[in-house]
């Protein structure tokens, strides 16, 4: 079959993609309470990200500092990383029965017949956060600033927080304000276009009993400005278009935690997350992680999630006509995901701790498509006789080193 050839370059911010990777968010405790800590630490973290079908790969070293600065100046937290992103990404193209090849700014790649068609790329990004807190009483305020810059996005965040604990310790209100100031500079394109994000969050922790913890809360992101992907195209018709989303996001979540200590010296924490927003996206998360300590400090973490989310009210993996907003991006598909995980620490030194995990994630579109016939005839069409295919299905692999000092 002759080959077809399309001309995309593509910088896939997968940062935002990647469900659970909290390592590409800048920023530290953004509208979370936290507990301030008697010790100082420096840890070194390595992580990385690889998906299947030679798609992103992720290579992300990340220095948290935690200082201790006394009763009177609070605590200061520091906050860098660098990461390293390349492989390949969907394009939104539908796939089809030719041989596809797509050129990018890292190269070409060439999608197999029936394949969903991709498109190489290689990008970096730098992101630094600061954070301070003190406490005033029952009140713990603090403070974020962070910011990060790739080759075609540099966002800029603020954020303010308090956790004020009532009923002799047993229960914290948490509460707080972010603000992002985003803007996207497309490398196909001479422009800068503003995106802004505006959150809040409330939540309500409570000591049950002497092994028992429960947290409520609940957040709210309203979102403005340049939405779109700048890079990903959508099939209409018989030929493709740029997509083009609705101009503000509202995002709501609700999430329940739960943890419990057994008399063995271990824990069970489970949380259940739900996710809405006015684009016609809902989600659910449930998340179970076991701690056990066994002896000489050592700890072991199983962990298991289960995630699960339908389409996008936009969204299509082809148009028969253009319409006022759609999207092909496989990330506003029905999909479902199963990760399994496991985590080990120990204390290899008086004030150091090393510890490695690892985590697996199988995740399937819920509806499969059949790739489009373009070859035939009128008497002999084409005829595709494999199995459906979704831009969704793909497995990740996640690999985490680290190496922390107490002092």
């Amino acid at each position: 079959m002759a080959a077809t050839k399309h001309t995309l370059i593509v910088r896939s911010r997968h940062r935002r993609s990647v469900q659970g990777l909290s390592w590409f968010m800048a920023g530290v405790g953004v509208l979370g309470g936290r507990q301030l800590q008697a010790q100082s630490s420096v840890e070194l973290r390595t992580l990385f990200y690889s998906e299947s079908d030679g798609r992103t790969t992720v290579l992300s070293p990340t220095l948290l500092l935690h200082q201790d600065l006394g009763v009177s100046w609070g605590q200061l937290d520091l906050l860098l990383t660098h990461d390293t992103i390349s492989g390949a990404s969907p394009t939104g193209g539908y796939p089809t029965l030719s041989v596809t090849t797509t050129t990018g700014a890292s190269g070409s790649s060439t999608t197999a017949a029936g394949k969903v068609p991709m498109v190489p790329y290689s990008d970096e990004r730098k992101a630094e956060g600061i954070s301070w807190s003190r406490r005033f009483g029952a009140h713990l305020p603090t403070i974020d600033l962070s910011h990060s810059a790739e080759k075609d996005y540099l966002s800029k965040e603020y954020g303010i927080s308090d956790a004020w604990t009532m009923f002799e310790g047993r229960g914290t209100l948490h509460y707080g304000l972010s603000y992002a100031d985003d803007t996207v500079s497309p490398v196909t394109r001479p422009v800068h276009l503003a995106k802004k994000t505006h959150g809040l969050a409330l939540g309500w922790t409570w000591v049950m009993g002497e092994n028992d913890l429960v947290d409520v809360s609940v957040s709210r992101m309203k979102l403005e400005g340049y939405l779109d992907e700048p890079y990903l195209i959508v099939p209409v018709g018989i030929t493709t278009l740029s997509e083009h989303r609705p101009g503000t996001r509202q995002r709501d979540a609700w999430l329940l935690k739960q943890a419990h200590r057994f008399e063995w010296d271990g824990a069970l924490k489970t949380s259940y997350r739900y996710y809405s927003d006015d684009w016609g996206l809902k989600a659910h998360t449930l998340d179970f992680t076991y701690d056990q300590r066994l002896d000489d400090g050592w700890i072991v973490s199983p962990r298991l999630r289960y995630y699960t989310q339908n389409d996008a009210s936009f969204y299509a993996p082809k148009f028969a006509t253009a319409q006022p907003f759609m999207s092909s991006d496989y990330r506003l598909s029905a999909m479902q995901s199963l990760l399994a995980g496991l985590t080990i620490s120990t204390e290899i030194a008086e004030g150091w701790t090393a510890s490695v995990g690892a985590t697996y994630q199988f995740q399937q579109g819920k509806k499969s498509i059949t790739p489009l016939a373009t070859a035939g005839t009128s008497n002999s069409p084409a005829v595709y006789s494999g199995p459906g295919t979704s831009a969704a299905d793909v497995n990740t692999t996640t690999l985490t080193v680290g190496l922390k000092w107490t002092y």
